[in-house]
């Protein structure tokens, strides 16, 4: 098949880009550093002409505020969408976040839990959710399909996109795990390569379904007592009150400004952090065969591409 891929250069983007070339498709990757501006509608029409489907992955994905998320996040996807129906794309698959589903409390989101928010955490969050309500519109229209993936990590650039990656290398690197609201907010971590192989997967399918696809619930404090044992590493695992870990934010503000490195939070978004994000793959498990590994077997293979490429 011929598939495009926007945001292709980028952490997850890359890696589903080389998978599908892998497998022998003919894959074209949509970025602006190889001229492609998903800003500018004009730029996607010779980019999806005879396309089978488009993988819409880019987004802005950043923890302090921008006047571009909405460009990005919600008017250029409506580009995307105009173009894949102007293009006849027979299929396109568009990722959003689990932050759409906004805060899990103690049942996991899944495909159907979609509530009406009125308050968000940043920029990013409220962007991706009025993404998800353009997407929605659209699948009147066009054949589409939303993909919700969980907190992603493993191999791949420092960026913001791969910030769960960033903070674990800074515990091994200052041998100190603080623990936002005592380690007990529960999130849903996936390895990089279940995503990809969860979206190939998705191609076995016909248009029209959604899913989620997640890894493990488990709690901070789980993460870091994995990460501490596969790495080997003597690491102090500190669990911290909610009130110390929004000042201790103030801090990391000023050390990513001078820097110039991501933050891993900032004052403006501390709350996202101690909340819980449980999702439910269920419906991929049964439906696709999807079978994301444990989160063991997913920082164990972290670990060692740390271990080789991060670690001096």
């Amino acid at each position: 098949m011929r598939i495009a891929v926007t945001g292709g250069t980028g952490y997850l983007g890359s890696r589903l880009a080389g998978n599908l070339r892998d497998l022998g498709h003919d894959v074209r990757i949509l970025s602006r550093s190889n001229g492609y501006d998903i800003t500018r509608k004009a730029a996607l029409k010779d980019a999806f002409r005879s396309c089978n489907v488009v993988f819409h992955l880019a987004a802005l994905v950043q923890s302090r505020p921008d006047n571009k998320f909405r460009e990005i996040n919600v008017r250029s996807l409506q580009n995307v969408f105009e173009e894949c129906e102007a293009s006849q794309v027979e299929r396109t698959i568009y990722l959003s976040s689990f932050t759409v589903f906004g805060p899990s409390r103690n049942v996991p989101h899944n495909e159907t839990s979609l509530p009406i928010r009125y308050s968000f955490f940043h920029d990013y969050d409220r962007t991706k959710y009025e993404g998800l309500q353009v997407a929605r519109e659209w699948k009147q229209r066009i054949p589409l399909d939303i993909v919700y993936p969980g907190v992603i990590y493993g191999p791949g650039p420092l960026t913001e996109g791969n910030i769960l990656t960033y903070l674990l290398r800074r515990w091994y690197c200052t041998r100190l795990a603080a623990l936002p609201a005592m380690g007990r907010p529960v999130w849903n971590f996936v390895f990089i390569d279940d995503v990809v192989e969860g979206l190939v997967l998705h191609l076995s399918r016909g248009a029209g379904e959604d899913f989620v696809l997640g890894g493990d619930n488990r709690d901070l404090r789980e993460l870091a007592e994995t990460f501490r044992k596969v790495s080997g590493r003597r690491m102090l695992i500190l669990p911290i009150p909610q009130t110390l870990f929004l000042l201790s934010s103030y801090l990391e503000d000023l050390q990513s400004r001078l820097r110039h490195t991501p933050p891993l939070v900032l004052p403006s978004t501390s709350r996202f952090f101690v909340c819980d994000w449980r999702l439910s793959s269920q419906k991929a498990e049964t439906i696709l065969g999807y079978s994301p590994r444990s989160l063991e077997d997913g920082l164990e293979a972290t670990w060692k591409w740390m271990s080789r490429e991060l670690i001096d």
